[in-house]
């Protein structure tokens, strides 16, 4: 009931003390002349994480980015990509960075990208719908990083699936054909 309010005013009071302003405040948070030192280089981009429709209105009017979960189906993803962007609409705003976790493994091939992936995705990888994670070829993981860029998201955050350090490094090599394959198109 008042999270959403405490966070209003949370972000106001450290937007201002990033900015360098000597700040008081006699509301939720009480302080008199705090200030931040050292100050950040350069401004400082505020992303924030929304689920349901209002936060995600509210991460429009008050942030400089939105960041998705990272356990949203294909589908979810694209309707709450909708919200956000039609919100930064309404407002005049641009919408900035729209950022998307997945999950993924990118394979040698396919077949091998499954053989890895499936098994931790069948388990129940973290609660997540079993659409959410991205496993195939490079090709394929370029693929579905564009179709995310058709929706409306500029940046795809990533963590891998399997926690085998051999794999994620021959994955994260591979990472670097996929952006290649997503700046081409």
């Amino acid at each position: 009931k008042h999270r959403p309010s405490a966070f209003e005013e949370s972000l106001d009071l450290v937007r201002r003390l990033l900015a360098g302003e000597a700040v008081s405040s006699d509301g939720r948070f009480k302080f008199e002349n705090a200030r931040v030192s050292p100050r950040p280089p350069e401004p400082v981009e505020f992303w924030i994480g929304a689920s349901a429709r209002v936060a995600i209105e509210r991460a429009a009017r008050m942030g400089d980015g939105w960041l998705a979960a990272p356990s949203l189906a294909p589908a979810q993803a694209a309707r709450q990509v909708s919200t956000y962007l039609e919100a930064c609409d309404a407002l005049g705003k641009d919408p900035g960075v729209v950022a998307l976790r997945r999950d993924i493994y990118v394979g040698e091939s396919e077949a091998e990208a499954h053989a890895v992936a499936d098994p931790i995705i069948d388990a129940g990888y973290r609660g997540f719908d079993p659409g959410a994670p991205i496993a195939g070829s490079i090709d394929q993981v370029a693929a579905a990083f564009r179709g995310y860029a058709a929706l409306g998201y500029t940046d795809i955050i990533v963590r891998h699936l399997t926690d085998d350090q051999d794999k994620v490094i021959r994955s994260l090599r591979r990472l670097k054909e996929v952006r290649q394959a997503v700046e081409e198109a």
